[in-house]
């Protein structure tokens, strides 16, 4: 059973996340949260929770990672978060010895400096850049990444379908299934050192990790 560290796991998508986790005999999901009324709510639940306040510095948060064998990252709220906060994990997870890292990003973001960058991202520029850019660190770090990029999320429950690619029109996405293709990907040596993007579709998740 490998434990699986979710940071960001009391945001809508991370829940998902550790709940999932929690059905895979596999796994062990540690619920890495923000506050300590969060870590007394997963606890109260059963759940293993650990304060992660990626804010901190990075020996801070390299506290938080005994005994983890992978990462989840889930977490957004402007530059502090989405790129500073989210390299200070990167960082942590090298010194701890930590190589397999699943970060959460946004379709299409790889995108942002080209042609096919979408409307939204010029609307909210700086929010945009620091995803762009904590993906391209990630991409350029020694961990074993995979950079789920999915399309607008919604609280739709999980129909274990989607579609993968580098671009997809932008369509929709429920968080149970961005979970599924999150686990999935833990599991499957195929989804490591990927990046794609992610929507609802027809493919079942395994089989569209395997095809990756």
């Amino acid at each position: 059973m490998k434990n699986v560290l979710v940071v960001g796991a009391h945001g809508q998508t991370g829940r998902q996340v550790v709940a999932q986790l929690k059905e895979n005999a596999a796994f062990k999901p540690i619920a890495g949260v923000r506050s300590q009324s969060l870590v007394k709510e997963f606890t109260d639940q059963g759940v293993e929770a650990r304060l992660v306040d990626v804010r901190q510095p990075v020996a801070e948060i390299k506290k938080s990672l005994e005994d983890v064998d992978a990462i989840v990252i889930s977490i957004g709220g402007g530059w502090m978060i989405d790129l500073d906060g989210k390299v200070k994990v990167y960082q942590a997870a090298e010194q701890a010895g930590i190589k397999r890292v699943v970060l959460v990003s946004a379709g299409a973001i790889q995108h942002f400096h080209d042609e096919k960058k979408l409307e939204w991202m010029s609307q909210w520029e700086e929010y945009s850049a620091a995803m762009y850019y904590a993906d391209l660190l990630l991409r350029q770090s020694s961990l074993d990444y995979t950079i789920v990029r999915p399309e607008n999320l919604t609280n739709e429950p999980k129909t274990g379908k989607i579609t993968v690619g580098d671009y997809l029109p932008h369509n929709y996405t429920s968080r149970a299934n961005v979970a599924a293709v999150i686990v999935a990907s833990l599991e499957s040596d195929n989804a490591v050192r990927k990046a794609f993007d992610v929507e609802d579709g027809t493919t079942p998740v395994g089989q569209a990790i395997d095809e990756i």
